[in-house]
């Protein structure tokens, strides 16, 4: 393999590693969302990029994208 072809394999590698699924609890790295419903303890969640999971924790706030979000009740 040429080197620019090394250079093509790890620039795809790599974001192909950031789009990879993450679960996040409270839709955002350190947020606080635990609710009551009856007697289950419900939170919110999102699965989101790694990168974005990183974004979120650099700013400490909510970006606003994921792959899909919803609420879990134990």
């Amino acid at each position: 393999m040429t080197s620019s072809g090394r250079r093509l394999a790890f620039f795809i590698g790599v974001l192909i590693a950031c789009a990879l699924p993450k679960r996040v609890e409270c839709r955002f790295p350190g947020g606080e969302c635990t609710h009551v419903v009856g007697r289950d303890q419900c939170s919110d969640y999102e699965i989101e990029p790694w990168v974005f999971y990183g974004l979120e924790h650099l700013f400490d706030r909510d970006i606003g994208f994921a792959y899909s979000s919803g609420e879990d009740c134990r």
